[in-house]
């Protein structure tokens, strides 16, 4: 997330010369104030689908998927698992399958290209065999206990307590506050082409508060957990 983000905050002032506000010159090259704000607002942004996307694969587990959609649409439930862990299952066991052929001395990073391709096929076929057996494997105990045809129970149990409801009390009004205000366009920020003030109105201040409650609220749970271990102990 920090080389992405640096990345894109280095890479723009480099290739932008617009703006009105010169920072510096470097090599006959301006480097503006507005090239270093979009780029710092471009690195965010993507920071934070990324932190996004991370966050979703560490938190949503399968029993969770399972225990969400398995009541309403159990077929749904399972295919929406299968395709979420489908390609770091694959890359998973496409270690495993190359660490046993190399021990085999067959291995795609030497020999000629001819023979490295033919090593990648087996690698392939074994990769595909091994999925088709365990998936046959799956959906025959699936079948065996019954799955879809009735109600079905869960090891893991899941449950709504008051300091869920009370997340959920402070969550849902942050996050629609947070979608008004910016179908009202609060909190934009216009660089081209006359960069705006950095200042906030009441409503945008209100946004910023909502927005930090919404988005920081896993972190004050998290923060809360470890100050209540640490007095424990």
């Amino acid at each position: 997330m920090l080389i992405s983000g640096a990345l894109l905050f280095v890479v723009n002032p480099l290739f932008n010369e617009r703006g009105r506000h010169v920072l510096f010159e470097w090599v006959s090259h301006r480097v503006t104030l507005e090239a270093v704000v979009l780029g710092g607002m471009a690195a965010l942004s993507v920071m934070g689908i990324i932190a996004l996307f991370v966050s979703y694969n560490e938190i949503m587990t399968p029993n969770k998927l399972l225990f969400l959609f398995s009541k309403i649409m159990p077929q749904f439930a399972v295919l929406l698992m299968l395709t979420l862990r489908f390609i770091p299952l694959m890359r998973i066991r496409l270690g495993e399958i190359a660490a046993v052929q190399a021990s085999k001395g067959i291995t795609v990073v030497s020999g000629t290209i001819r023979e490295r391709a033919k090593n990648g096929m087996l690698y392939i076929q074994t990769l595909l065999v091994f999925s088709l057996e365990e998936a046959i494997q799956t959906a025959d105990s699936m079948k065996a206990r019954a799955y879809g045809t009735g109600r079905r129970s869960a090891y893991h149990h899941f449950r709504f307590r008051k300091l869920d409801w009370l997340a959920f009390c402070v969550l849902i009004p942050a996050f629609v506050f947070a979608v008004y205000g910016r179908i009202k366009g609060w909190g934009t920020l216009a660089v081209y082409p006359i960069m705006e003030g950095v200042g906030l109105s009441g409503a945008e201040t209100g946004l910023l508060i909502a927005m930090i409650c919404f988005v920081g609220f896993p972190a004050i749970i998290e923060l809360k957990g470890a100050f209540r271990w640490h007095t424990s102990n």
